[in-house]
């Protein structure tokens, strides 16, 4: 997540427009072979929409011995049905069913949905062994945005301590990626009421 900053900064352009990276070659912006993308214009197509995969990511690493890169892992999310690829290039996902499906067959894990939740409740279910992988807006990673959009991005949230939400955040900037905390009241914000709550193989 090292670069982390500059990915960001392309996306979030004035009007939402991509604006250019600091480095022509977008193959400088990451080791994206070593992730498992045939190309860097597969990473470059591809790094916007695997939030949840990279959540998925981090609880193998966790909980399993399995160590799959995200190329590897995008791979079996198409063929599950987790992302469907229009003809167009727009993609639709990571939907939410077929990734269960897929998690609990694959991986052992115990998933169950979450819709119409405010965070307030849904975190109850949060305790060691198990998550929420939770959607939120992009726009999480700046705390102070004013009216945000809810929805279009997933984060790990691990823990709820104290009115503190403890979560990764897989498009935070390198400071804040891998650890980040909110309020429950800010959190709530950017929150869309739905998610998965994930639970390792006993």
């Amino acid at each position: 997540m090292e670069n982390n900053d500059e990915v960001v900064m392309r996306r979030t352009g004035p009007s939402g427009l991509e604006v250019s990276l600091r480095h022509s070659d977008p193959s400088q912006l990451h080791d994206w072979a070593s992730d498992g993308y045939r190309s860097s214009e597969e990473y470059l197509f591809w790094s916007r929409k695997v939030c949840g995969l990279a959540c998925l990511q981090s609880l193998l690493h966790g909980w399993t011995d399995v160590r799959l890169s995200i190329g590897e892992l995008l791979a079996l999310a198409v063929e599950w049905g987790c992302y469907v690829v229009e003809p167009s290039g727009k993609v639709h996902g990571l939907l939410y069913r077929p990734f269960m499906a897929w998690v609990s067959s694959q991986f052992g894990f115990n998933c169950q949905l979450v819709e119409h939740t405010p965070i307030q409740v849904s975190a109850r279910e949060l305790r060691p062994g198990q998550v929420m992988i939770a959607s939120v807006s992009p726009e999480i990673r700046d705390p102070n945005t004013y009216e945000p959009r809810r929805g279009g991005h997933l984060v790990l949230i691990y823990a709820v301590d104290d009115g503190v939400v403890r979560f990764h955040n897989p498009s935070g900037y390198s400071h804040n990626s891998d650890s980040a905390s909110l309020p429950m009241h800010v959190f709530e914000r950017f929150h869309a009421n739905r998610g998965i709550l994930v639970r390792g193989a006993s």
